[in-house]
């Protein structure tokens, strides 16, 4: 029984791998040209809890309810930011993620959980082209699975790996560990955004932290210190929705909430960060001494 269970275990895994590659990309409208603002990239990460607005708060997500002028206040709240890329999580189908995507005039992908329960996953919507994506378990439990969406997205100079997801509340080590083995894998830009849910975050982050920053913290601004003040949750003043970015890829500008208006469309609060893509030649200050005799001991090979 044991053997068949694993059997099982392994092939159910390798159908959901293949049915997400073979998913098409959900395009609806051209790539951008250029990125605006400044060169500011524009992320944000939000929880939308199926678009059940705050309803029924203790109530279990299988049984909320949406509707369309829920989903309004959604399509609102991002809105407000005008974001580049946006992870979703605890969105309710693909029928859910093309609504939102077509009533902000962006592209998107959907990802399933493939959860026993009931139909939710996370979404990745984008105003530039998405080139591929692919699903990855990062918990693997037949009652409550929970999955990676790992997506590349084709910005005007380069290429952005975004993984996307929403832990499980506990074994945050497996899953914490699973994400560090996809952000492994990636060549390039990466950008780790979503929902933690994690009580513990100094400990949970740690390995994280090694490799990326977290947005909210590498900028002392008066959004980010409200971020960090208030929480991105309705109960309570955690931080569970992040952003995190190599910082040897990316300059961090701004980050925080979206404004106080929007943030009754679902139980977490819209997280945003702007961050600026660095080019090879900008990844240390050639401005500054100190910089320039770095870059250039690293050009012949004597430090790395």
């Amino acid at each position: 029984m044991i053997i068949k269970k694993n059997y099982l275990h392994i092939f159910t895994i390798a159908i959901f791998l293949i049915a997400a590659a073979c998913q098409p990309i959900q395009s609806v409208r051209p790539s951008e040209s250029k990125i605006v603002k400044g060169s500011c990239l524009q992320l944000m990460t939000y929880n939308i809890r199926v678009g059940a607005g705050r309803d029924g708060l203790l109530t279990p997500v299988k049984y909320l309810t949406s509707s369309e002028s829920k989903l309004q206040k959604i399509v609102s709240a991002i809105r407000s930011l005008e974001p580049d890329i946006i992870g979703l999580q605890e969105v309710r189908g693909t029928a859910q993620a093309a609504f939102l995507a077509d009533s902000l005039g962006m592209n998107y992908v959907y990802l399933s959980h493939e959860d026993s329960r009931l139909e939710w996953g996370l979404a990745v919507l984008s105003r530039f082209r998405i080139v591929e994506y692919y699903g990855k378990f990062i918990r693997y439990d037949e009652k409550k699975p929970r999955v990676a969406l790992v997506c590349t997205i084709e910005l005007p100079d380069s290429t952005v790996t975004i993984i996307n997801v929403h832990f499980h509340l506990g074994d945050y080590d497996e899953q914490i560990e699973k994400t560090m083995r996809l952000m492994s894998n990636v060549t390039g830009p990466v950008i780790l955004m979503g929902d933690l849910n994690l009580i513990d975050p100094e400990d949970g982050l740690a390995p994280i932290k090694m490799k990326l920053v977290d947005t909210c913290e590498v900028v002392d601004t008066e959004c980010s210190q409200e971020a960090r003040e208030i929480g991105t949750h309705r109960f309570g003043s955690q931080r569970l929705d992040y952003i995190f970015v190599d910082p040897n890829r990316f300059s961090v500008l701004e980050a925080g909430l979206v404004p106080e208006e929007y943030r009754s469309a679902s139980d977490h609060i819209g997280y945003f960060a702007c961050v600026r893509p660095k080019h090879k030649e900008q990844a240390v200050n050639v401005s500054d001494e100190r910089g320039e005799l770095l870059a250039l001991l690293e050009a012949k090979g004597v430090v790395e």
